[in-house]
């Protein structure tokens, strides 16, 4: 229990507010290896980012922490030439621990990680006028889940998201912090058949709100819905197969308005996302596992009037993963690799976009009975 502790605080403490793109897809190790087709699974304590619904079946008290180191090589073609994005990506770590009781069929849980970030620096390429971009959403969830039977789960839980801000264009600068956003979210894990297992979840958005003196901020998270299904193979393979839907077209704008006037404007021409997922995982002996998967990431940002200060195009994510016990706690490993499909935008920051990273995921987890 004392090295779980070390390692939560460690991991805790490695979170970072620099990132790029927007959503941060991934919350464990286990669950990147497979390109996070997962809530079909949702096997840790991790489940509370996929599918709450999975800690309904894991036995007594599970903690798992983790960390996301990650590189991004993205830039911009225009006619003076190439420029680099110079805004950094994310070194960030995720906690979560549930309890379930011996005999009952209610269980808790309680989970942290960073679920939205972007850190996105064109100056090079447009000037000082088009602004730097930094945002940040932590997010906090809490869960009660009730195990109806053996082989159907449904859970209702809480979101809460601490949003910090900072932008700037030319002379104007704006930071603050929203520490009071709240959502919701369902879940649920069925197994019809043996072998077969369905996860369900929908999350909420929510309204995020700031100021600094007299300048504020103001936009909207995006709901989310997730449908998955897995199937195990002679006991040893399992195909996951997950679908999620993201509605990005609630969030209008990022602008910054002081005294009644848009001293920074950030209009957004954001349409809703569909990722497919799709992980393999092969049992190699018992607590032991190798993992393949791949993602298909629809990007939010139209071509026209593309808007840098969310750097996202259409992305194609393959990963490799596994995991085994180690040291009296159980270890898993990912890496990622995501290709974006280069983007030809119009508008005020018109320009042939270009986009790759890297991810590495460690995250260790232990189950006191």
């Amino acid at each position: 229990m004392k090295r779980i502790c070390i390692c939560i605080a460690a991991f805790s403490y490695a979170v970072s507010a620099h990132a790029g793109g927007f959503e941060q897809v991934n919350q464990s190790a286990a669950a990147a290896g497979v390109s996070n087709a997962f809530a079909a699974t949702a096997s840790d304590a991790s489940a509370l980012a996929y599918n709450p619904a999975g800690i309904a079946w894991q036995s007594g008290v599970s903690v798992s922490a983790g960390i996301d180191l990650n590189y991004r090589n993205s830039s911009v073609k225009i006619p003076g030439g190439v420029a680099s994005n110079t805004g950094t990506e994310p070194t960030f770590g995720q906690v979560y621990a549930a309890w379930v009781p011996r005999d009952g069929r209610l269980s808790a849980g309680i989970g942290f990680s960073p679920m939205y970030a972007a850190n996105n620096n064109w100056s090079d390429a447009f000037g000082t006028a088009s602004g730097v971009g930094k945002l940040t959403v932590d997010h906090t969830t809490a869960d009660l889940v009730y195990a109806i039977n053996s082989d159907l789960a449904v859970g209702m839980g809480g979101d809460w998201y601490v949003t910090r801000a900072t932008l700037s264009q030319g002379t104007n600068n704006f930071k603050a912090t929203d520490i009071a956003s709240f959502g919701g979210h369902a879940s649920l894990l069925w197994k019809p058949l043996p072998a077969w297992s369905i996860g369900a979840v929908y999350r909420s958005g929510a309204s995020v709100s700031m100021s600094k003196s007299t300048s504020s901020l103001a936009f909207k998270l995006p709901d989310q819905a997730t449908l998955a299904l897995a199937h195990d193979f002679n006991d040893v393979w399992r195909l996951e197969t997950d679908v999620k839907w993201t509605r990005w077209s609630v969030l209008k704008s990022m602008n910054v308005v002081t005294a009644g006037v848009v001293s920074q404007p950030n209009s957004l021409n954001l349409r809703d996302t569909l990722t497919v997922m799709a992980g393999l995982t092969w049992t190699w002996r018992e607590n032991t596992q190798i993992r393949l998967g791949y993602a298909y990431d629809q990007g939010a940002n139209r071509s026209r009037n593309y808007n840098p200060l969310i750097a996202d195009q259409d992305g194609h994510r393959v990963s490799l993963g596994g995991g085994g016990d180690m040291f009296g706690m159980h270890m898993d490993l990912a890496y990622q690799y995501t290709f974006y499909s280069s983007k030809t935008a119009t508008g005020a920051y018109a320009g042939n976009y270009r986009d790759r990273k890297q991810s590495i995921v460690f995250t260790v987890s232990n189950q006191f009975d």
